[in-house]
């Protein structure tokens, strides 16, 4: 019996194990050639683990590339959609949660459609207003389409938390002589300070990784962020693969850091929106 429990521990194991391998590979893989120099980068068979590694590529993605432009640009639409769904977001969540007014679930559902349509079958439409409002290759127009494309989630997410907090401390503090925005910025705010930090971390990791609008709706290196700027060492004739993984890489570390800083409020996130409403 003991020997079949083992056994089973032991191919559970070896399954994880070689899952992970598998999901790790690319990222290895894109780590080691961001460290190749050329003569290690274009070789078959392919080198595993450089020789001599170099940052070089790193160099030359500023030099060539000028990809402070883009981690500029990506740092702005980021926290300019992560303030705007944050902090709108979060009254709306409140207001929904705590003041229950006919056709709140309606509200509800409909902000759970936007995100049922995928967000590709919404490039063209997206993309003729932009361009009628005349900002094709401008930095505004990828902030709109974040903060359409993670506004619902970020609500449904504060509204999970709010849902779950005391009514009692709310009468409370309206008996005590509170105001209701006192209320809300003096009580609720500080408790649910959590959800609300998660929501933000979720919206700030969407928005950083978006690729496909940003490439779309942008032309030129002065609005285009660093997704699209790992992209553009895709040449006409060869690819700079040791350049693109060096940008690819730089591009991954904010996530990373926030993921590794802030694991406790993402994992809190996303399971405050896994209930019901």
């Amino acid at each position: 019996m003991m020997d079949k429990i083992l056994e089973s521990k032991i191919l559970a194991y070896a399954i994880v194990i070689g899952l992970l391998a598998l999901m790790m590979l690319p990222i290895y893989w894109t780590l080691v050639t961001a460290f190749k120099p050329d003569a290690e980068t274009y070789v078959f068979p392919p080198v595993y683990l450089p020789s001599n590694p170099t940052v070089e590529p790193f160099k030359l993605l500023f030099e060539d590339y000028s990809f402070d432009r883009y981690l500029r640009n990506s740092l702005i639409v980021t926290i300019v959609t992560t303030l705007v769904v944050t902090v709108t977001g979060m009254f709306a969540a409140y207001g929904i949660s705590q003041y229950p007014f006919k056709g709140g679930t309606t509200v509800l559902y409909v902000l759970l459609f936007t995100r049922v349509i995928p967000p590709l079958s919404l490039l063209l439409p997206f993309y003729i207003v932009v361009s009628k409002l005349r900002l094709v290759d401008n930095l505004l127009s990828m902030i709109i389409a974040n903060i359409y494309l993670t506004y619902p989630f970020a609500v449904l997410i504060m509204k999970s938390f709010f849902d779950s907090f005391p009514s009692d401390l709310i009468d409370a503090g309206i008996i005590d002589g509170c105001s209701r925005s006192g209320v809300l910025f003096r009580i609720v705010l500080p408790v649910s300070a959590t959800g609300i930090a998660s929501s933000a971390i979720i919206t700030y990791l969407w928005t950083w990784n978006e690729f496909i609008y940003a490439f779309v709706f942008t032309s030129t290196p002065s609005s285009q962020p660093v997704t699209v700027g790992c992209f553009d060492a895709i040449g006409d004739i060869f690819v700079n693969w040791n350049q693109m993984c060096a940008g690819a890489t730089l591009a991954a570390l904010p996530g990373i850091i926030f993921v590794l800083i802030a694991q406790r409020y993402l994992v809190q996130g996303l399971t405050a929106g896994a209930l019901k409403f």
